[in-house]
């Protein structure tokens, strides 16, 4: 069990890095982040919560491990790593259904979203 969260915060960690300077929008971030760990062979949950004071977010979760996607109408947004005091802020959660990515068509969304970018 330990070498299966160890081999999942690699994982994340990994991502984390590939995608920080991606600046893809928040659904973006969690369309891929959930593609690629299903890539990696890890199964992931992606959700719409809610908080009391503020705007809702798409956040992630995959063994126990919890990352932002940023908020929900977020043109641009920063994954972030969450820890147990954030992930107890949250007031309300709605599953979020999406379709997985191949690698293709998430090197062709980055690209998009690059060119667009900076046009």
């Amino acid at each position: 069990m330990a070498d299966i969260a160890e081999e999942i915060d690699k994982t994340v960690t990994q991502l984390l890095v590939k995608y920080a300077e991606v600046n893809l929008s928040a659904w973006d971030n969690l369309r891929v982040l959930l593609s690629e760990l299903a890539l990696n062979g890890f199964q992931a949950e992606g959700f719409e919560v809610s908080f009391t004071e503020a705007k809702p977010h798409y956040w992630l979760t995959c063994a126990g491990v919890w990352l932002d996607c940023g908020r929900t109408n977020a043109y641009l947004a920063q994954i972030e790593l969450l820890n147990d005091s954030q992930v107890r802020l949250a007031q309300g959660m709605k599953q979020q259904e999406c379709a997985l990515l191949s690698d293709e068509q998430i090197t062709l969304l980055c690209m998009q979203n690059s060119h667009f970018d900076h046009c």
